[in-house]
Formats: structure tokens, sequence, C-alpha cells
């Protein structure tokens, strides 16, 4: 007790003395007494003032060094500290931020910047801070609260007692939040060495020593802890810079985990041992960031078999719930658990669930198609991996869940689902059942099929790693010295291009071509007789007498289809109907409805060119000639019973066109003047010989130069043209919005054939924007907006966003006074629908489409109020 009272006695006089100094010399003698209470630096000079550690110095440093350093702090100022030189400041001032309690000293300074304002105190303690960075005193907490040194505080706190949890807790969140605090502290005048670009590397390099003596220590077979370095890398990657340290760490360490089994399982032990809060920032960029599966194993080893959280974020959350662009993750975290004995039987169990949740119907359907294709990703990656053992304990439940998969991908609307389902039912199949019936369904080959296939091929380390004899011998005697390097040092000695020489290079092959003068050929024999001399007739004049004659009349071109006479006759009857039909338009609204019958059966016997396109355009021509007759029995026929899907889909396309044609002007008389002839060229005058007089010039210049307004119409005015549409867009419109929810035999709109009624929402949304501003678009636009309302929670993306095209076109077609005021309520709810749309659909063309007509919508109602502003 008694040398307590004197070194707390000795203590407060120092204090006293250097408060009270009035000179240099008095403040410099109050530090240098202070001094005697530190332990010794390695590095100082016979000189200089050196004592060892003894129980006067473990006194201060446990009862006053960090109430002494926060004094310093406070009196700090330009009266006393500005006074030394350099060489004073750092042996006597700075020394006990460096050379004392390493931890105290940190956070002392760090709290100080915290609550200091723009001054020269907050100055010099971040010139203190730069310094302590410098020397790499991180390193020395590191390697303390490692176990590795004697901690200068030891008898402050018991090894894992909750008091060091509590300090490790404040020591991890200031040293990673160290370039965040100065950032918002100094803004734009911030050190380069708080930048993360340089912190961070610096803090790897204090990370990397103190590694380097873990592994001595466990080679000497002493006790040692990484906890610490756990906690602080897990809120490294949690505070953002989990890319930066990953890219760093590994560039130094991938040499060495895969020649050193010990610093394989010191990096599986930082990775494994952060915070479950922590887990995820730090797993997911190591995935990430390793370039081939089998180094998975020499950073996590077996702890996806021990640690849940592990096993939850690599077999579930990586796989089912999240998404990557390359299949970098998924090759890795499966090539992991397939690779391992131990962790076989958690492969086996995600590749039963990966093939029931990609197969799943309802999963396909509400899941994005980035999603899904990831997830095919990684089926085709887990069928990559799986061995013979594997292939016939799975076969049969595999099979069993791909037949139903298959058939639910073949069956949705979607085109790209389709393809998935098929290109994997081709991929099992084959790997499932090598000499068995090849299963081809004729997949073409894009770039995503391309890819998938490519996923086939295991990958592979594709660098032979050659260590240098002096490396070499550092990993055997003392793998101290390589992390005690510095963080350059390190990098230039672990160059990729000085260690790792690329395997497998392969050498051009080349080929001889033999070019065609070295091919010789032979003369035939001239006894041989020949042909050869014999002039052709010329055929170029004659016709053919037996090619059969367009009708020139639409009953004649009726019965030739009719009839069906032979491939001549029929393909002559379709390519002169639309002409027909457009130029003798009399009579023909009796004979209409027949005649679209007639083309809507016709069926391609003979495989004829351009079949659809013509029978498309005639009955494109019947709707427009006759729009209420063609429109009415169309109309009828889209949900009646034995049409096929193509039928079906012939009808609304038909509509669709017909009313497009239909909305637009074709007597365009008055407009020949619009466009200015760009075919002649105005002459200019021939010079004159007489110079011109300069009031001629002045007033030309004048005349150029001044802007008239009323002169009078520059161009004639257009005329009125009669919208054809108008009258008989409820035709168009109508009929097809009755029937939609009856199931028929061979049609079931709302089911199995959704894909129809997407299309028909979109010919309904053509309809509605043809009736854009005609009498009719009012009535059209609430009850296409009750309709909508009714399927606004289908399950097939594709009817949603037709849904989503025809509230668009109704925003566009119905004039915006009436919109706003006597369609308020279905507008008022349409708009909360697309809301919703936008925060849950899982569909990413869905949530596009809802989101540019919404826009539509705020831009009408802004359109509107400024116009009532302005009349006002």
């Amino acid at each position: 007790m008694s040398l307590q009272s004197n070194v707390r006695a000795s203590v407060r006089e120092i204090q006293n003395n250097l408060r009270r100094a009035s000179s240099k010399d008095a403040f410099l003698k109050g530090l240098k007494c202070a001094c005697e209470f530190l332990p010794c630096q390695q590095n100082q000079k016979a000189d200089e003032i050196c004592h060892q550690l003894d129980e006067s110095s473990e006194v201060f440093l446990k009862n006053h060094h960090s109430q002494f350093i926060q004094f310093l702090l406070d009196i700090m100022n330009m009266d006393n500290v500005g006074q030394l030189n350099k060489d004073e400041f750092t042996k006597y001032f700075l020394i006990f931020f460096l050379n004392g309690s390493c931890e105290n000293a940190l956070l002392a300074v760090l709290s100080f910047i915290g609550r200091s304002g723009p001054s020269y105190q907050l100055n010099k303690s971040i010139a203190i801070l730069e310094e302590f960075l410098r020397q790499h005193k991180i390193a020395t907490i590191l390697q303390e609260q490692s176990g590795l040194l004697r901690p200068s505080t030891c008898y402050l706190y018991e090894w894992k007692s909750e008091g060091r949890t509590l300090l490790w807790e404040s020591l991890v969140s200031e040293i990673a939040s160290i370039p965040d605090k100065m950032a918002n502290k100094l803004k734009t005048e911030i050190s380069d060495i708080f930048h993360p670009k340089r912190y961070i590397p610096l803090l790897i390099s204090d990370i990397l020593s103190t590694l380097g003596m873990v592994c001595k220590y466990i080679r000497l077979s002493k006790d040692c802890s990484l906890e610490f370095i756990s906690h602080l890398v897990g809120k490294l990657c949690i505070s953002g810079y989990a890319d930066q340290f990953w890219d760093i760490m590994l560039q130094q360490t991938m040499l060495l985990v895969r020649q050193d089994f010990i610093w394989s399982r010191v990096m599986e032990t930082i990775v494994t041992r952060v915070p479950d809060r922590c887990m995820e920032s730090v797993l997911v960029p190591l995935v990430k960031a390793l370039g081939w599966y089998g180094l998975m194993d020499r950073f996590l080893g077996n702890c996806v078999t021990q640690n849940q959280k592990i096993q939850l974020l690599l077999c579930t959350k990586l796989i089912f719930h999240r998404y990557f662009s390359t299949p970098q993750v998924l090759q890795n975290v499966i090539g992991y658990l397939a690779t391992g004995a131990s962790r076989k039987y958690l492969y086996a169990k995600m590749l039963k669930e990966l093939v029931q949740v990609w197969g799943d119907r309802s999963s396909v359907q509400h899941t994005s198609y980035e999603q899904h294709y990831y997830l095919t990703q990684a089926l085709v990656i887990s069928m990559a991996f799986l061995n013979d053992p594997q292939k016939h304990e799975l076969k049969d439940e595999l099979l069993r869940h791909l037949l139903t998969s298959v058939d639910n991908h073949i069956s949705f609307a979607d085109a790209r689902i389709r393809k998935l389902g098929m290109l994997v039912g081709e991929i099992i199949t084959r790997k499932l059942e090598p000499d068995g019936p090849d299963l081809n369904f004729e997949v073409g080959d894009d770039d995503e099929v391309k890819e998938l296939r490519s996923l086939l091929v295991v990958p592979e380390d594709h660098f032979n790693i050659e260590i240098p004899d002096e490396l070499s011998m550092l990993l055997s005697e003392n793998g101290t010295e390589v992390a005690l390097l510095g963080i350059d040092e390190f990098l230039e000695s672990s160059e990729p291009s000085s260690v790792m020489s690329s395997a497998g290079a392969q050498k051009p092959v080349t080929s001889s071509v033999t070019s065609s003068q070295d091919i010789q050929t032979c003369d035939p024999p001239s006894d041989l007789d020949s042909d050869d001399d014999l002039e052709p007739y010329d055929l170029t004049n004659d016709t053919d007498k037996s090619k059969v004659k367009q009708p020139k009349y639409i009953r004649d071109c009726m019965e030739d289809l009719i009839n069906n006479e032979g491939p001549n006759k029929v393909g002559e009857a379709l390519k002169a109907a639309e002409s027909l039909i457009r130029g003798n338009p009399f009579g023909l609204t009796e004979i209409s409805a027949e005649f679209s019958k007639v083309l809507l059966h016709l069926t391609d016997e003979y495989s004829l060119p351009d079949f659809r396109k013509n029978r498309f355009n005639s009955l494109v021509a019947l709707a427009v000639m006759a729009p209420k007759q063609v429109a009415c029995y169309l109309s009828e026929q889209f949900y009646e019973r034995n049409y096929s899907i193509r039928q079906r889909l012939d009808v609304i396309e038909v509509l669709g066109t017909a009313a497009q044609e239909l909305s637009k002007p074709t007597d365009l008389n008055t407009g020949k003047g619009d466009k200015p002839n760009i075919s002649k060229i105005e002459e200019l005058p021939p010079p004159s010989s007489e110079p011109e007089k300069w009031q001629e010039v002045v007033q030309r210049r004048i005349d150029s130069k001044t802007r008239r307004f009323g002169q009078g119409k520059t161009r004639p005015e257009l005329k009125a043209v009669e919208n054809k549409f108008s009258p008989v867009a409820g035709h168009f419109f109508y009929p097809l919005l009755k029937h939609f929810d009856r199931t028929e035999n061979t049609f079931d709109l709302m089911g199995e054939d959704c894909f129809v009624l997407g299309r028909l929402m979109y010919t309904l949304g053509i309809v509605m924007y043809a009736a854009a501003n005609s009498p009719p678009a009012k009535q059209m636009g609430k009850t296409l907006l009750e309709f909508i309302w009714v399927l606004r929670f289908h399950s097939d993306s594709k009817v949603r966003q037709g849904l989503l095209f025809a509230v668009s076109m109704v925003y566009l077609s119905v004039p915006a006074h009436m919109l706003l005021n006597d369609l308020q309520q279905e507008v008022f709810e349409s708009k909360n629908w697309l809301e919703d749309v936008i925060d849950k659909d899982v569909n990413v063309t869905c949530k596009t489409l809802a989101v540019q007509a919404l826009v539509l919508l705020e831009n009408i109602i802004k359109q509107e109020l400024l116009c009532d502003t302005d009349f006002t």
C-alpha cells in the first residue's frame, strides 16, 4: 500500500507541476519525471531515459496511465506542447501514447478527438493518432489481446473475463470505425492514412503480423487466442469493408493456406469464430472472392457440419434465397459440399430440395425469371458434381421429381421457362442414364443455353503453384517472418507472376492448307462424246401454259379456297385475296363473315410460301373493309369450342391490327403540301453586272433579322377526316370481354391457357388506344378498368404484364378531364394497385410496366392541374 501511495503522490505532484509550468524547461522537466514510470523501449539509445519495468511502473500502468494520458491531452496547448521541438515531443510527450498501454492510449485519443472542436488540441491529437498507426501499435494491441505478449494491463482483467469482453467491444468498434469517424470529423481535410484505401491495408498488415506470431506459437505448442481478431474481422466486414478486406487478405494468404496446414487452420478459425450477426457479411464476400471451390475447404474446413449458422447460409440462403450474376458462388458452395466426405450428406439433402423447389409450379410462378435461372444454374452445377455412388442412390427419386418438374415447365406460358425445363430435362436424364434413350428437345444454342451447358464441366484449379526456396524455408522454419513483412514487401514477395506459373499452356496448333494450285485435275479423254458444245434454247420469253391464273373476283377467290383444288390454285387465290378485298368493297358486307370463316379455318396443307402472312393480311383487310360484320363474327368465334390456340391468337391479332388501321386517317388529300419539296432546288438569280445599292443591302439585312407576326397562313389547313373506327369500336371491344371465365372442353382461359389471356389483354389495350378521344372511349375505359380489377392478382406474370399494358392504354386514351372526374374512383383503385405491384411483385417486367404507368398517370394529373390553374 505504501508503494501505491507513493506512486499516486508522485503522479499528482507531476500533474501539478505540468499544470503550473510557466516555461518550456519546467514543462519538459515534469515530462521527464513522468517518463520514469514507463517501461523500457527496445530501440532506445544509451543516453536516453531507460528503466526496467519495476513495481512502480506496474502500479503506474495499472492505476494512473489512462488518467495521465487524458490529463496530457487536456492541458495540451501552444504555450507548453507548442514550444517543444520534434525530438522533444516524440521522446517525452508522444512516448506516453506509444510505450504504455496501447489500448488505453487509442481509446483516450479517439474519445478526445470526438469531443474536440477545431483547435490546436484537435490537430495535435490527430497527429498523435497518425503516429500511433504508422508505428503499427494496433499490431501490439492485437498481439496482447491474442495472448502473444504480456499485456500491459493484464492485472486489470483476467483473460476471457467480463471486463475483457467489454474492452474488446470498445476496441473492436473504435478500430473498425476510424475511417468513418475521421471523415465525419475532418470532412475534406482528412489525412491520407485515415482513408480506407490506405487504412485497411495498414490494418491488414497488423493482422498478418499477429497471425504470423500465432502460427509460431502453435508450432511451439503455446497457447494463444484468435477470438479478438475474429471479432475485429467481423466488425470490418459488417461495416462495409468486406470486399476490400478479402481482396487484400486473399492475395497475402493464398499461398500460405495452400501449402501450410497451420495457416489453413488459423484462417478457418478466424472465419468461423466471428459473431453470428457478422457471419453473413464475412462469409458471402469470401465465397465470392475465392476463385476455386477447392479453396473453400482451406478456409472453412468442416465447419458447415458443426455451425448451424454457416450451414443455413451455405445450404439454404446462398442457393435458394440469394441471387448472384455469376455462377462462381454456386460452384464454390456446391463443390465444397460435394467434395468433402463428411459433407456429402448435406450435398444430397440440398440436391433433393433443389429439384423439388425448381420444379414446383407455384415457385416458378411467384419468382422472377432471374431468380429461377439462378436456381437452374444451381441444379446444373449440382449434377456436374454428382458421382456414380450418388447417382445410384438418388436416381429414382430425382427422376420421379424430374418428370413432374419438366412437365410444369413445358406447360408454362413463358417461352424462356419452357426452354429451361427442356434443357434441364436433357441434362439430368443424360447424367443419370448415360446409356439410356437420348432425350432431345432440340433446344437452341443461345447465350443462356451455352452458359448452362458449360456449367456441366467441373472447375479446375488453373494455377500450378511453385513455392520459391526462400519462402518454403520461411514456411517450414519460421512462418512468422512472412507475416511480419510490411504490406508492400509481402505483396512483392507473393506476386503471382513470381510464384505462380499457369499450367496447361497450350502451344499453337498449325495446319497445312493445300492451295488450289496444288490440286490437279484430269482432262476428260478426247475420244469421249460430249454435248457441252450444244447451244441451249433461249427460254426467257416463254410462258408457262400450265400456270393457274389468279382470280379476278372476290367470290371466285373464295370458291377456289373452299374447293381446295391443289396447291397452285389455293396459292394464287390466297395471294390475290387481300388486293381483291381492298379493291372491290361493293357487295363485300354480304359475304365478309363467310369469307372470314373460310380464311380462319384454312390450313397450310401444301406448305405454301408466305401462307400465314397472306392469310393474316386477308383477314385484316376483311376486318377493315367490313368492320362490323367481321368483328362480330371473329369475337364470337374466339370463345367457341374446337378451336386451336393458334386460331384464337389469330383472331385477337387480326382485331387489334384492324383497329389500328381503322383509327388512322387515310384520306390526306390536303396534306400534300406539308412536306417541303426537296427535289427542286431554288435557282439563284444570275449575277448582275451593276453594283447593288447600299439601301438594298441594308434593307435585306433588316428583313432577314426582323420577326413579323400576323402575316397570314403559311400553309393550308388540314381538313377534318372521319375516324372510321369510332362507330364500330364497341364491336371490337365488348364481345371480347364476355365468357372469359367460362371453361370449355378445349379452352380454359383462366387456367392452363392463361397465355392467351395475356395476349387478349394486349389486344384490348390496343383497341382502347385506337378509340382514343372518341365518344365511346370513356365507357370503354371504365369497363376495361373494372375488368382489370378482377384479374389484378393473377398468378401468371404474362397476364399481369398484359393488365399493366391495358391500364397504360386507358390513361392515354380517355381524355384527362374525364379520367380524373368521371372515372375518379376507378383511377384511384388502379393507382393503389400499381403501387402494390411496384412493392410486392416478383417479376421485374411487371415492376417496370407499373412504374411507367404510374409516371404516366402522375404526368396526366400534373398537366390537368396546370390547365385548371391557367384557366382560373
